[in-house]
């Protein structure tokens, strides 16, 4: 179902309630009077009734049943009882007795002075006289027609308002919710018009000021990240495609030298040991791939627990100079922790490892002394790590880029190396919610700063 009328049957629906409600009270309300007003007349027609007999002395039963027979003021239907203190029948203007007399109704006019109540559509009224009509008891019924005629009249005037109030809101609910949508309709075709091929095209904000104009500017925003995932990944895949290509293309020429002439053993040797390197080369570089898919992925796949930052340190250090046993490295703290908890972050202990593995082995790779600095210290809410190197530093140009996919700074080039350990490395900051920075001066050295959130 289209929005337009989920809108209009909401509108309709509350629209309905109210009337429905008001309808309601209008009918009770004017239910209420009526009843009230036919019964201060049943009231007056047994004031009437009770004075005549008692005060004027030439009426007699007879005469006043004469008289009420004859009356305009008669009520349709009407039965009048009198009744003295002992319960007989003094007087009534009808032959057959009412099937809602009995003694409990009079004790019960005795006891509450005025009791009231309706029997098969005619309303009755019994009223106790004291005093000089010698606790006299009038009892007095009729049926008001002209009343219930007229409530059945707004019960059809009201039914026939109810379903005009409803047709009438169903089409304007309709009509102010298509005009209300007719901006989304107009977003709509606007979306379904951008492709892959044409992700630089925008939305049309409006005025900026309502929640349409919030909902393009969103999805403006949206359009430029996936716009730039989109460059993002066609450049990974050329780079990729590129660094991929150079050690294969190396092995193919190796391997057709291998085959086109006969070469002694020793030739043989330096052959294969070529082809060993760029097989080395090539699961280095599938390897980074792995960790940057790895790292990239949802973290909702890790398990994420309570470590010391101290241990996945020390551990990183242990893991680099078993592999690189000319690599030296100091780990110190800046500042000294007053507790124990300070230290403590939630987080992966593989990734983390293999982000502090990722820096400490460039750190020392472009150092000339391949020597690497570590300071462990904390504040309020971080676990800060440093990681500072001596090294060939990095121009003002190369670092707003070196976290980016095979990016490799311009004074690299001389040394091995693909460009995708620092991209781990951010990919891992971001999935525990920290922070990495870099300071860097060429020729100089370069300073790593990681935060991570502490417990």
């Amino acid at each position: 179902m289209q929005i337009r009328y989920k809108i209009a049957i909401q509108f309709t629906i509350i629209v309905a309630i109210i009337l429905l409600i008001f309808s309601a009270i209008v009918f009770l309300r004017a239910e209420s009077q009526r009843k009230k007003n036919f019964y201060d007349r049943l009231q007056a027609r047994s004031n009437t009734t009770a004075r005549l007999l008692v005060d004027v002395q030439e009426f007699t039963p007879r005469l006043l049943k004469l008289m009420d027979s004859n009356s305009s003021l008669r009520l349709p239907d009407e039965e009048v009882f009198v009744y003295n203190f002992r319960n007989e029948l003094l007087y009534t203007n009808v032959e057959k007795r009412a099937n809602y007399l009995n003694n409990h109704l009079l004790e019960m006019v005795r006891k509450e002075g005025r009791v009231t109540f309706e029997s098969n559509q005619r309303q009755v009224i019994g009223i106790l006289f004291e005093g000089k009509f010698d606790r006299f008891v009038v009892i007095a019924s009729a049926t008001d027609s002209v009343g219930i005629e007229q409530k059945e009249n707004l019960i059809k005037t009201l039914a026939i308002g109810l379903l005009s109030g409803i047709l009438i809101t169903i089409a304007l609910g309709v009509f102010f919710a298509s005009q209300a949508l007719k901006p989304i309709q107009s977003v709509n075709e606007e979306i379904s018009r951008i492709t892959a091929h044409n992700l630089k095209k925008r939305l049309d904000e409006g005025n900026g000021k309502d929640e349409i104009a919030a909902l393009a500017v969103n999805f403006n925003s949206m359009l430029h990240r996936l716009e730039m995932a989109f460059i993002q990944q066609k450049q990974f895949v050329s780079q990729a495609s590129h660094e991929l290509r150079t050690p294969l293309a190396a092995l193919k020429t190796e391997v057709q030298v291998g085959l086109d002439e006969e070469y002694s053993a020793k030739e043989y040797q330096q052959i294969l040991n070529n082809i060993l390197n760029d097989t080395e080369r090539l699961i280095q570089l599938s390897n980074g791939l792995l960790q940057l898919a790895k790292a990239t992925d949802d973290g909702e796949k890790f398990t994420f627990e309570v470590l010391r930052t101290e241990d996945i340190l020390l551990n990183a250090q242990k893991t680099v100079q078993q592999i690189h046993q000319d690599y030296r490295i100091t780990f110190d703290f800046e500042i000294i922790p007053e507790e124990d908890n300070l230290t403590l972050i939630e987080g992966n202990q593989v990734l983390l490892e293999n982000l502090f593995v990722n820096l400490l082995e460039n750190a020392c790779k472009y150092s000339a002394n391949q020597q690497a600095n570590i300071l462990l210290s904390f504040d309020k809410k971080y676990c800060i790590v440093k990681i500072q190197d001596k090294g060939i530093g990095i121009s003002k140009s190369d670092l707003p880029n070196i976290f980016n996919p095979f990016y490799r700074a311009r004074n690299t080039n001389n040394i091995k190396g693909f460009g995708v350990g620092l991209s781990v490395a951010k990919h891992i900051i971001e999935l525990h919610n920290g922070i990495i920075q870099v300071k860097s001066k060429l020729n100089l050295g370069t300073e790593f700063v990681v935060k991570i959130p502490h417990q």
